[in-house]
């Protein structure tokens, strides 16, 4: 099947488009799509972020998900309307995977000024080379262990943390707290 011109495409419907990529699987089809619709999307997109650069981001995502889904597209709306869809959804999402990471942040400031003169902070321990905390971790029980990795490496909260553990949240933070307090004392000690 031969691949039709650019400017044939524009008396193309959505669904005729899609049914020749989904078809021939010919990118020129995807770039016909994307023509129509990204600025449309990356409006939106910036009407969530605020951003000109997280919403290109969010918009490279977005387009991502639609070609990956497009052959589960069922025709029982318009094409706009799937895209609009999957925007909305996706920037819904992404707010509040946004709005949990500045929670995070938040929460580790408050935990960093209520602790700072009880425990290391957050930045000294993260301020260590990677060797150093892989040297230090080794020599941390299992516990204390995954307790750092849950914290740091997967950015688990406090409260997560308590969820995943079983444990309350004020024993969490106790624990982490001592956990925090014997890695750089090991730190110290091998200094």
């Amino acid at each position: 099947m031969k691949f039709h011109e650019k400017h044939e495409l524009r008396n193309f419907s959505d669904d005729q488009i899609i049914d020749l990529l989904l078809e021939t699987r010919h990118s020129g089809y995807f770039e016909e799509l994307y023509d129509r619709y990204a600025l449309k999307v990356f409006q939106k997109c910036l009407s969530f972020t605020k951003n000109e650069e997280e919403a290109k981001d969010v918009v490279h995502d977005i387009i991502l998900k639609i070609y990956l889904n497009l052959s589960g597209f069922n025709k029982k709306s318009k094409f706009s309307t799937w895209v609009y869809a999957i925007t909305y959804n996706h920037c819904v999402d992404h707010q509040v995977k946004h709005k949990k990471l500045m929670n995070m942040a938040e929460e580790i400031r408050l935990e960093e000024e209520s602790d700072a003169n009880k425990s290391p902070t957050d930045t000294e321990i993260l301020g260590l080379s990677v060797e150093t905390l892989y040297l230090l971790l080794e020599k941390l029980s299992p516990t204390e262990k995954s307790l750092l990795l849950m914290k740091y490496q997967d950015g688990f909260s406090i409260k997560e943390i308590a969820e995943l553990t079983g444990s309350g949240v004020s024993a969490v933070k106790m624990k982490l707290k001592r956990t925090k307090t014997k890695l750089m004392e090991l730190y110290e000690q091998g200094k």
